[in-house]
């Protein structure tokens, strides 16, 4: 199958990415800053913004002969730094506006598939994220990715796609084999959109993450729905 990769830079789009070469499938990703994704086989790189449907559309049509599946979602708001007290560098909307775009050219290209990575405590879920965990997200600066995720969860139900929101716990990203994280994608635990039984100490792996978001979309899974994965 063939892919529409946005966020593929990102440390669960490498994650991605790889796998899905590994599986035998082709991906073109749309990345912003040119160089920061080697091309290779079976993968085309695309520079250029998500803000812009122009070039969301270049992305796909950067491989004529294919026709993507589905697209992937792995974006993220970026700040100065990982500390969560860093200034927000996205503006606002990023994921929203970014996520709508793609909808819009892909709805128009007579592709509906889309599956996007969110994160736990976002929309319906908040009330069953543990309150530490509430505390520490609502008092520093990853409360505005928060916010752009919420964003995002409210305006694609509106939309025409098939669409699967995949809220994570808290990523993990130790060096792991990829293998092995693909293989433990059976292991992940997957609670519904509320996340009723959500704990403090809940993780998951970007390696595991990226597995299931690729499983998702191959298999059609939760379409229209919202569900919260741990490990």
């Amino acid at each position: 199958m063939h892919f529409l990769l946005l966020g593929a830079t990102g440390r669960t789009g490498r994650h991605v990415v790889s796998q899905l070469l590994a599986q035998g499938h082709t991906a073109v990703a749309l990345v912003r800053v040119s160089g920061s994704l080697a091309p290779r086989s079976g993968l085309t790189v695309v520079t250029g913004s998500p803000l812009s449907k122009t070039d969301i559309q270049s992305a796909l049509s950067a491989a004529p002969s294919l026709t993507p599946f589905a697209a992937i979602i792995t974006l993220n708001t970026v700040r100065k730094s990982d500390s969560p007290f860093a200034p927000q560098v996205s503006a606002p909307r990023f994921l929203a506006d970014s996520c709508a775009n793609v909808c819009e050219v892909l709805e128009d290209a007579g592709v509906l598939r889309i599956v996007v990575m969110s994160t736990a405590g976002a929309g319906d879920s908040w009330p069953n994220l543990p309150w530490l965990s509430r505390v520490f997200m609502g008092s520093t600066n990853i409360k505005y990715a928060l916010e752009d995720h919420n964003i995002v969860d409210s305006e694609i139900r509106k939309t025409k796609m098939d669409w699967t929101l995949v809220r994570a716990s808290r990523l993990r990203f130790e060096e792991q084999d990829e293998t092995s994280m693909t293989m433990k994608t059976t292991d992940i635990k997957i609670l519904d959109s509320v996340g009723f039984g959500m704990r403090i100490s809940d993780s998951i792996h970007i390696g595991q993450v990226a597995g299931f978001l690729i499983k998702v979309a191959i298999e059609g899974l939760y379409i229209k729905r919202a569900i919260v994965i741990k490990n």
